[in-house]
């Protein structure tokens, strides 16, 4: 039998996988046919030029030469966003993301966050004030959509996970505090997540069984990783404060 040997060198001059972000919102689906899939009319894809080995681009991509600041402003933005929608949704009794986006008190808490992470983002990557402006009224709208009717149980759960230090509301507070810029809404936001009650998701039982064999303080430094006492502090203010419509 005769063995080909690969030519690494040549593969390497022409064959590239240079990262990429795309954001859509992909709800969950009810359909007959598994190949049939509803999303949203809106997508973003970046691509991050250095890992191209071709000068060819496709129509519709946005080719930078550094990807991180677009993950994190998604990050900040449409997930951040999208999971304040949810939680502050479920402390109104809502049950879809397009519902709860019609109550102004939601609209307001989405707003005021994005207005946080809006700051940080600038600041931190120099993205153009008035485009981030319209980047935000953009996912408002999107999350408005009444013809992609997300869960609120969806897009809540995995509370712990939410609530990792490297993840979308911790993480742009720790940043946001170190440049003295304060996260009032995203603070309430964790509040409201740790008054978060789903039966069926696993992740806010465990949350709930350890709010009540501990005390406030050390859930919020054990789901957190936080060890700052001011900010376990201001958290645990926050959890109190909703606590009582959650009841």
């Amino acid at each position: 039998m005769q063995k080909y040997v690969a030519d690494w060198s040549a593969l390497e001059a022409t064959v590239g996988f240079p990262d990429a972000a795309v954001d859509r919102i992909v709800p969950l689906q009810h359909h007959e046919d598994p190949l049939f899939v509803q999303v949203e009319p809106f997508c973003e894809w970046v691509i991050q030029e250095s890992g191209m080995k071709s000068s060819i681009h496709l129509q519709g991509v946005h080719y930078v030469a550094d990807l991180e600041p677009y993950i994190e402003r998604k990050l900040f933005s449409v997930n951040t966003g999208h999971a304040t929608v949810a939680y502050t949704g479920a402390l109104q009794g809502y049950q879809t993301i397009d519902e709860a986006m019609q109550d102004h008190l939601v609209v307001i808490q989405l707003k005021s966050v994005l207005e946080e992470t809006g700051r940080l983002l600038i600041e931190k990557w120099a993205f153009d004030p008035e485009e981030h402006e319209r980047y935000i009224e953009k996912i408002i709208q999107r999350f408005k959509n009444k013809h992609i009717s997300d869960a609120i149980t969806r897009v809540a759960r995995t509370p712990v996970r939410k609530l990792g230090t490297e993840e979308r509301f911790i993480r742009p507070v720790l940043e946001l505090e170190k440049r003295n810029m304060q996260p009032d809404h995203l603070y309430e936001t964790i509040g409201m997540i740790f008054n978060y009650k789903d039966p069926e998701d696993e992740q806010s039982q465990q949350l709930q069984a350890l709010l009540d064999e501990k005390s406030l303080p050390e859930v919020i430094a054990e789901i957190t990783g936080l060890q700052d006492e001011d900010m376990i502090e201001t958290i645990r203010q926050n959890i109190e404060k909703y606590a009582y419509v959650a009841a």
